[in-house]
Protein backbone atom coordinates (compact mmCIF):
# COMPACT_ATOMS: atom_id res chain seq x y z
CA UNK A 1 0.00 0.00 0.00
CA UNK A 2 1.19 3.27 -0.74
CA UNK A 3 0.54 6.95 0.81
CA UNK A 4 1.32 9.99 1.08
CA UNK A 5 2.54 12.03 4.03
CA UNK A 6 -0.64 13.37 5.05
CA UNK A 7 -1.72 9.89 4.39
CA UNK A 8 0.07 8.52 7.25
CA UNK A 9 -0.89 11.36 9.57
CA UNK A 10 -4.36 10.75 8.58
CA UNK A 11 -4.26 7.09 9.42
CA UNK A 12 -2.63 7.35 12.78
CA UNK A 13 -4.83 10.23 13.98
CA UNK A 14 -8.02 8.88 12.64
CA UNK A 15 -7.59 4.87 12.47
CA UNK A 16 -5.18 4.39 14.73
CA UNK A 17 -6.49 6.70 17.42
CA UNK A 18 -2.45 7.61 18.38
CA UNK A 19 -3.18 9.83 20.69
CA UNK A 20 -5.48 7.45 22.96
CA UNK A 21 -3.24 4.74 23.05
CA UNK A 22 -0.84 3.80 25.64
CA UNK A 23 2.48 2.17 25.52
CA UNK A 24 5.81 1.41 27.58
CA UNK A 25 9.68 0.87 26.91
CA UNK A 26 11.07 -2.41 27.76
CA UNK A 27 14.34 -3.22 27.78
CA UNK A 28 15.65 -7.46 27.87
CA UNK A 29 19.08 -8.30 28.83
CA UNK A 30 19.70 -12.25 29.92
CA UNK A 31 17.04 -12.65 32.70
CA UNK A 32 16.82 -9.10 33.70
CA UNK A 33 14.10 -7.10 32.21
CA UNK A 34 13.28 -3.72 32.97
CA UNK A 35 10.52 -0.78 31.84
CA UNK A 36 12.60 2.14 30.87
CA UNK A 37 11.54 5.49 32.46
CA UNK A 38 13.73 7.97 30.97
CA UNK A 39 12.04 10.34 28.43
CA UNK A 40 14.47 11.06 26.57
CA UNK A 41 14.98 7.60 25.36
CA UNK A 42 11.39 8.35 23.92
CA UNK A 43 12.33 10.59 21.06
CA UNK A 44 14.82 8.19 19.52
CA UNK A 45 12.74 5.24 19.60
CA UNK A 46 9.30 6.76 17.98
CA UNK A 47 11.11 7.00 14.02
CA UNK A 48 11.55 2.92 14.84
CA UNK A 49 8.55 2.92 16.21
CA UNK A 50 6.88 4.24 12.47
CA UNK A 51 9.24 2.38 10.75
CA UNK A 52 7.56 -1.10 12.51
CA UNK A 53 4.22 0.61 12.40
CA UNK A 54 4.31 1.35 8.59
CA UNK A 55 5.81 -2.64 7.85
CA UNK A 56 2.94 -4.06 10.36
CA UNK A 57 0.11 -2.40 7.70
CA UNK A 58 2.09 -2.70 4.56
CA UNK A 59 3.13 0.44 4.02
CA UNK A 60 5.69 1.13 1.40
CA UNK A 61 8.54 3.13 1.68
CA UNK A 62 12.66 2.84 1.70
CA UNK A 63 14.51 4.51 4.80
CA UNK A 64 17.14 6.92 4.16
CA UNK A 65 20.52 6.13 4.72
CA UNK A 66 21.87 9.82 5.70
CA UNK A 67 21.13 9.97 9.52
CA UNK A 68 22.57 13.56 9.29
CA UNK A 69 19.86 14.99 6.55
CA UNK A 70 16.26 14.55 5.88
CA UNK A 71 14.57 12.78 5.16
CA UNK A 72 14.24 9.85 7.18
CA UNK A 73 11.92 7.66 4.70
CA UNK A 74 10.75 7.73 1.10
CA UNK A 75 7.42 7.11 0.59
CA UNK A 76 7.24 7.02 -3.17
CA UNK A 77 9.81 4.38 -4.31
CA UNK A 78 9.45 5.32 -8.08
CA UNK A 79 10.29 9.20 -7.53
CA UNK A 80 12.18 9.73 -4.23
CA UNK A 81 12.15 13.91 -4.85
CA UNK A 82 8.45 13.39 -3.70
CA UNK A 83 6.97 12.40 -0.83
CA UNK A 84 9.35 12.77 1.60
CA UNK A 85 8.78 11.88 5.21
CA UNK A 86 11.01 13.47 8.23
CA UNK A 87 10.26 11.76 11.77
CA UNK A 88 10.87 13.78 14.96
CA UNK A 89 9.22 13.48 18.74
CA UNK A 90 10.53 15.66 21.97
CA UNK A 91 8.94 15.71 25.72
CA UNK A 92 5.68 17.80 25.26
CA UNK A 93 6.14 19.42 28.41
CA UNK A 94 9.19 21.18 27.10
CA UNK A 95 9.96 23.38 24.07
CA UNK A 96 10.86 21.47 21.17
CA UNK A 97 14.65 20.18 21.74
CA UNK A 98 15.38 18.44 18.47
CA UNK A 99 17.79 19.36 15.76
CA UNK A 100 16.68 19.93 11.89
CA UNK A 101 19.70 19.62 10.00
CA UNK A 102 22.91 20.74 10.11
CA UNK A 103 22.79 24.16 8.78
CA UNK A 104 25.91 24.52 6.30
CA UNK A 105 24.79 20.88 5.18
CA UNK A 106 21.39 21.83 4.77
CA UNK A 107 22.27 25.34 2.74
CA UNK A 108 24.53 23.35 0.58
CA UNK A 109 21.94 20.57 -0.25
CA UNK A 110 19.08 22.57 -1.12
CA UNK A 111 20.92 24.47 -3.64
CA UNK A 112 21.27 20.76 -4.99
CA UNK A 113 18.07 19.25 -4.27
CA UNK A 114 15.60 22.30 -4.16
CA UNK A 115 12.72 19.25 -3.61
CA UNK A 116 14.33 19.00 0.25
CA UNK A 117 12.17 22.06 0.68
CA UNK A 118 9.13 20.20 -0.03
CA UNK A 119 9.63 17.30 3.06
CA UNK A 120 6.95 16.45 5.34
CA UNK A 121 7.92 17.02 9.00
CA UNK A 122 5.31 14.03 10.95
CA UNK A 123 6.23 15.00 14.82
CA UNK A 124 4.89 13.61 17.89
CA UNK A 125 4.70 15.79 21.09
CA UNK A 126 4.91 12.58 23.50
CA UNK A 127 4.46 12.12 27.69
CA UNK A 128 5.48 9.69 30.18
CA UNK A 129 4.28 9.30 32.94
CA UNK A 130 6.18 8.33 36.10
CA UNK A 131 5.57 4.31 35.58
CA UNK A 132 7.34 4.96 32.83
CA UNK A 133 3.78 4.99 30.23
CA UNK A 134 3.95 6.67 27.04
CA UNK A 135 1.15 8.76 25.62
CA UNK A 136 1.47 10.53 22.98
CA UNK A 137 -0.72 14.55 23.32
CA UNK A 138 -0.34 16.04 19.67
CA UNK A 139 0.77 14.77 16.36
CA UNK A 140 2.04 17.17 13.58
CA UNK A 141 2.23 17.00 10.04
CA UNK A 142 4.61 19.78 8.85
CA UNK A 143 7.00 22.12 6.55
CA UNK A 144 10.34 23.24 7.24
CA UNK A 145 9.10 26.80 7.32
CA UNK A 146 6.20 26.64 9.27
CA UNK A 147 8.31 24.63 12.64
CA UNK A 148 11.29 27.38 12.49
CA UNK A 149 11.91 31.17 13.38
CA UNK A 150 14.47 33.98 13.44
CA UNK A 151 16.43 34.44 16.95
CA UNK A 152 18.40 37.53 18.07
CA UNK A 153 21.47 37.42 16.70
CA UNK A 154 20.67 35.42 13.12
CA UNK A 155 18.25 35.38 11.06
CA UNK A 156 16.94 31.59 11.45
CA UNK A 157 16.95 29.78 15.06
CA UNK A 158 20.40 27.76 15.13
CA UNK A 159 22.50 26.21 17.82
CA UNK A 160 25.63 27.99 18.10
CA UNK A 161 28.49 27.35 20.27
CA UNK A 162 31.67 29.75 20.90
CA UNK A 163 29.94 32.08 17.96
CA UNK A 164 30.11 28.78 15.78
CA UNK A 165 27.08 27.77 13.91
CA UNK A 166 25.99 24.19 13.96
CA UNK A 167 22.33 23.06 13.70
CA UNK A 168 19.12 24.52 12.53
CA UNK A 169 16.69 24.85 15.81
CA UNK A 170 12.70 24.46 15.84
CA UNK A 171 11.01 27.32 17.73
CA UNK A 172 7.32 26.57 19.23
CA UNK A 173 5.25 26.38 16.38
CA UNK A 174 1.68 24.95 18.73
CA UNK A 175 1.73 28.14 20.58
CA UNK A 176 -0.55 31.09 20.27
CA UNK A 177 1.49 33.14 22.77
CA UNK A 178 5.16 33.76 21.88
CA UNK A 179 6.91 36.12 23.32
CA UNK A 180 9.80 36.25 20.99
CA UNK A 181 9.75 35.40 17.52
CA UNK A 182 7.15 34.11 15.28
CA UNK A 183 7.60 31.02 12.73
CA UNK A 184 8.18 31.98 9.11
CA UNK A 185 4.99 32.78 6.86
CA UNK A 186 6.23 31.24 3.92
CA UNK A 187 9.03 29.31 2.18
CA UNK A 188 10.16 32.49 0.62
CA UNK A 189 10.88 34.40 3.90
CA UNK A 190 12.27 30.92 4.80
CA UNK A 191 14.67 30.91 2.13
CA UNK A 192 15.62 34.75 2.97
CA UNK A 193 16.61 33.97 5.82
CA UNK A 194 18.80 31.10 5.09
CA UNK A 195 20.59 33.25 2.82
CA UNK A 196 21.11 35.62 5.28
CA UNK A 197 22.69 33.70 7.11
CA UNK A 198 24.96 31.77 4.80
CA UNK A 199 26.87 35.48 5.49
CA UNK A 200 27.13 34.99 8.94
CA UNK A 201 28.49 31.79 8.53
CA UNK A 202 32.48 32.03 7.87
CA UNK A 203 33.09 28.93 5.94
CA UNK A 204 30.15 29.96 3.82
CA UNK A 205 30.61 33.59 3.55
CA UNK A 206 33.98 33.39 1.96
CA UNK A 207 32.46 30.77 -0.46
CA UNK A 208 29.49 30.84 -1.97
CA UNK A 209 26.94 33.24 0.49
CA UNK A 210 27.53 36.15 -2.38
CA UNK A 211 26.32 33.79 -5.25
CA UNK A 212 23.62 31.48 -2.88
CA UNK A 213 20.26 32.95 -3.80
CA UNK A 214 21.52 32.98 -7.39
CA UNK A 215 22.39 29.35 -7.70
CA UNK A 216 19.39 28.29 -5.64
CA UNK A 217 16.75 30.40 -7.70
CA UNK A 218 18.02 28.63 -10.92
CA UNK A 219 18.13 25.11 -9.20
CA UNK A 220 14.24 25.88 -8.32
CA UNK A 221 13.23 27.23 -11.36
CA UNK A 222 15.04 24.12 -13.14
CA UNK A 223 12.88 21.61 -10.68
CA UNK A 224 9.40 23.86 -10.76
CA UNK A 225 9.43 26.35 -14.02
CA UNK A 226 9.40 29.14 -11.81
CA UNK A 227 11.52 31.22 -9.74
CA UNK A 228 10.44 31.98 -5.94
CA UNK A 229 9.94 35.65 -5.26
CA UNK A 230 12.77 35.81 -1.98
CA UNK A 231 12.45 38.94 -0.08
CA UNK A 232 15.67 40.93 1.20
CA UNK A 233 15.72 40.07 5.00
CA UNK A 234 16.01 43.43 5.99
CA UNK A 235 12.58 44.61 4.42
CA UNK A 236 10.81 41.50 6.32
CA UNK A 237 12.93 40.73 9.67
CA UNK A 238 11.12 43.22 11.88
CA UNK A 239 7.23 41.27 11.22
CA UNK A 240 8.75 38.31 12.87
CA UNK A 241 9.57 40.33 16.15
CA UNK A 242 6.76 39.46 18.41
CA UNK A 243 7.82 43.14 20.07
CA UNK A 244 7.59 44.80 17.04
CA UNK A 245 3.84 42.68 16.34
CA UNK A 246 3.00 43.56 19.58
CA UNK A 247 4.22 47.31 19.46
CA UNK A 248 1.84 47.61 15.93
CA UNK A 249 -0.90 46.34 17.70
CA UNK A 250 -0.64 48.67 21.03
CA UNK A 251 -0.30 51.24 18.60
CA UNK A 252 -3.56 50.06 16.65
CA UNK A 253 -5.57 50.26 19.63
CA UNK A 254 -4.10 53.80 20.79
CA UNK A 255 -5.30 54.99 17.78
CA UNK A 256 -8.45 53.43 18.00
CA UNK A 257 -9.39 55.00 21.25
CA UNK A 258 -7.74 58.54 20.19
CA UNK A 259 -10.35 58.74 17.12
CA UNK A 260 -13.02 57.61 19.34
CA UNK A 261 -11.91 60.29 21.84
CA UNK A 262 -11.65 63.02 18.89
CA UNK A 263 -15.46 62.30 18.10
CA UNK A 264 -16.55 63.15 21.61
CA UNK A 265 -14.40 66.43 21.35
CA UNK A 266 -16.27 67.01 17.62
CA UNK A 267 -19.83 66.62 19.31
CA UNK A 268 -18.69 68.36 22.29
CA UNK A 269 -17.76 71.82 19.97
CA UNK A 270 -20.77 71.08 18.23
CA UNK A 271 -22.87 70.56 21.21
CA UNK A 272 -21.76 74.27 22.66
CA UNK A 273 -21.53 75.68 18.99
CA UNK A 274 -25.69 75.32 18.94
CA UNK A 275 -26.52 76.56 22.51
CA UNK A 276 -23.91 79.50 21.90
CA UNK A 277 -26.51 80.04 18.75
CA UNK A 278 -29.28 79.55 20.86
CA UNK A 279 -28.33 81.29 23.89
CA UNK A 280 -31.35 83.64 24.97
CA UNK A 281 -29.06 85.82 27.68
CA UNK A 282 -25.67 87.39 28.45
CA UNK A 283 -25.29 84.58 30.93
CA UNK A 284 -25.99 81.92 28.76
CA UNK A 285 -23.98 83.10 25.66
CA UNK A 286 -21.15 83.87 27.63
CA UNK A 287 -21.26 79.81 28.95
CA UNK A 288 -21.62 78.66 25.99
CA UNK A 289 -18.65 81.01 24.58
CA UNK A 290 -16.51 80.15 27.20
CA UNK A 291 -17.02 76.25 26.60
CA UNK A 292 -17.14 76.45 22.93
CA UNK A 293 -13.49 77.56 23.27
CA UNK A 294 -12.42 75.46 26.06
CA UNK A 295 -14.18 72.25 23.91
CA UNK A 296 -12.01 73.94 21.03
CA UNK A 297 -9.02 73.71 22.45
CA UNK A 298 -9.34 69.93 23.63
CA UNK A 299 -10.47 69.35 19.68
CA UNK A 300 -6.73 70.91 18.56
CA UNK A 301 -5.47 68.54 21.30
CA UNK A 302 -7.23 65.21 20.05
CA UNK A 303 -6.25 66.02 16.56
CA UNK A 304 -2.56 66.16 17.63
CA UNK A 305 -3.08 62.79 19.47
CA UNK A 306 -4.90 61.27 16.53
CA UNK A 307 -1.84 62.57 14.07
CA UNK A 308 0.56 61.56 16.37
CA UNK A 309 -1.08 57.53 17.04
CA UNK A 310 -1.42 57.30 13.06
CA UNK A 311 2.16 58.45 12.37
CA UNK A 312 3.46 55.90 14.97
CA UNK A 313 0.89 53.17 13.65
CA UNK A 314 2.66 53.84 9.99
CA UNK A 315 6.29 53.59 11.37
CA UNK A 316 5.58 50.22 13.05
CA UNK A 317 3.28 49.08 9.32
CA UNK A 318 6.60 50.08 8.00
CA UNK A 319 8.73 47.69 10.01
CA UNK A 320 6.57 44.70 9.18
CA UNK A 321 6.64 45.38 5.64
Amino acid sequence: MRLTAQQVYDKLINEDAILTLEGQIKFFLGEVSIIVKQKDVVGNIMQEWLQGWMDHNGIEYAPDTNSQMPPDFYLNLDDKTQNLLEVKAFNRSNSPGFDIADFRMYASEILEKPYMLDVDYLIFGYDMSEDGVVTIKDVWLKKVWEITRRMENYPINLQVKDGVIHKIRPGVWYSDNSTDYKMFESLEDFISAIEETTFKEPKLRDSIASTWLTKFNKAYKARYGKELNVPRWNDIKDKYDVGTVRRYEKAEATLKKSEAALKKCEDRVLMWAQKLSEAKTDKQKIKAEESLKKANVSLESAKDRVKEAKNRLEAYAQMLG
